[in-house]
């Protein structure tokens, strides 16, 4: 019977062990690693100063061009189309050119902002990271050489929306 209960004692100490090793192991990786956030090392976003890739794009024209990356499933993007509507009357009189960025064809694109009322906006068809561009929504704010000036990503708070609006008029 003892050795019964050492063999127990034995292989409790030995779960205990390997539960604090991986529970260790699990903490460390995903609430103690550097957040990519911070440091980003493999994160594909938009740099100031660099030029967009947009084929087919008269940059020049315009004083700056807003281009609006989007998904058709992306609920973010669906939550901000009346955000969306306000930068179309926002730049309805201004030299400011407006271009929808989707990765899905053209006239899913299109059929798709035409649901949500959005009218009149230039859509292109790319893939998103071809742009720099890894989450949508992304905002890039260019000049008329098509070099990015800023960009905002994520579903924008109403102080981040008035600072695109400003962006724009500046």
């Amino acid at each position: 019977m003892k050795a019964y209960q050492k063999v127990e004692l034995a292989s409790n100490i030995l779960i205990i062990v390997v539960s604090l090793l991986l529970g260790s192991i699990l903490v460390q990786k995903y609430f103690l690693a550097p957040s990519r956030t911070l440091s980003r090392p493999n994160q594909i976003e938009p740099v100031i100063g660099s030029k967009v890739n947009l084929p087919d794009v008269a940059w020049s024209p315009q004083s700056k061009t807003l281009i609006l990356a989007m998904q058709t499933g992306c609920h973010f993007c669906n939550e901000s189309m009346l955000f969306y509507k306000r930068l179309i009357e926002a730049t309805k009189d201004k030299n400011i050119k407006l271009v929808a960025v989707f990765p899905s064809s053209v006239e899913e694109s299109r059929a798709h902002l035409d649901s949500l009322g959005i009218k009149n906006l230039e859509v292109k068809q790319m893939p998103l990271v071809a742009i720099q561009v890894r989450g949508t929504p992304t905002l890039i704010l260019t000049n008329s050489e098509g070099e990015i000036i800023n960009f905002w990503v994520g579903k924008l708070p109403p102080e981040e929306e008035t600072e695109v609006i400003e962006k724009l008029s500046s």
